[in-house]
């Protein structure tokens, strides 16, 4: 894993700010900076459509998230926004958030496209390696999305509290990686 501070005009053309960059196999996350927010809020209702139109969580599903409320929460303070990058391409995008007591992985997504590539695995190993002094990590994720359980298994996440249904075709479930 290598850590570099660089210039978004080195790699992207993009005027001169600084941001963290992390590159592991080919995948990047780079800091989404605020002039891009309309860009993310529209990726994510992008990398969201599938799992809306399949669980119809009108109420919830990022996919739907208004333009405000995501905004809102892309300025909280204690929100790190990602772009997802493989091979210089815009893959997807990770959201973490330092809590008091663990590093919550808000939305994570990559996009249909780019799925089954080990992109998402690395970009959640980059993720966790941005803040080595978190001792724990939590997210949830659908229950009916066996592949999504199957990554953060993998990756040392485990099972915790309740399970919450949201409608008849999906449930959320929670879990948490504690790191020693």
């Amino acid at each position: 894993m290598k850590f570099i501070k660089t210039t978004a005009d080195e790699h992207l053309g993009l005027s001169a700010v600084y941001f963290l960059e992390v590159i592991m196999n080919h995948i990047r996350l780079i800091k989404i900076r605020k002039n891009e927010i309309i860009k993310a809020w529209l990726l994510q209702r992008k990398g969201f459509k599938e799992t809306l139109k399949k669980y119809k969580d009108y109420k919830t599903s990022p996919a739907t998230e208004g333009f405000i409320s995501f905004y809102h929460k892309f300025t909280n303070q204690s929100a790190d926004n990602y772009w997802v990058f493989y091979n210089n391409k815009i893959t997807g995008a990770i959201c973490i958030v330092s809590k008091p007591d663990c590093m919550w992985i808000g939305k994570f997504y990559i996009l249909p496209e780019f799925r089954n590539k080990g992109i998402g695995q690395q970009a959640l190993l980059l993720a966790e390696g941005l803040y080595p002094d978190a001792k724990r990590w939590r997210l949830d994720t659908i229950f009916e999305e066996k592949n999504n359980i199957h990554l953060y298994q993998k990756l040392g996440y485990r099972e915790y509290g309740e399970r919450k249904t949201v409608n008849d075709k999906m449930t959320l479930i929670n879990f948490q990686k504690e790191i020693e």
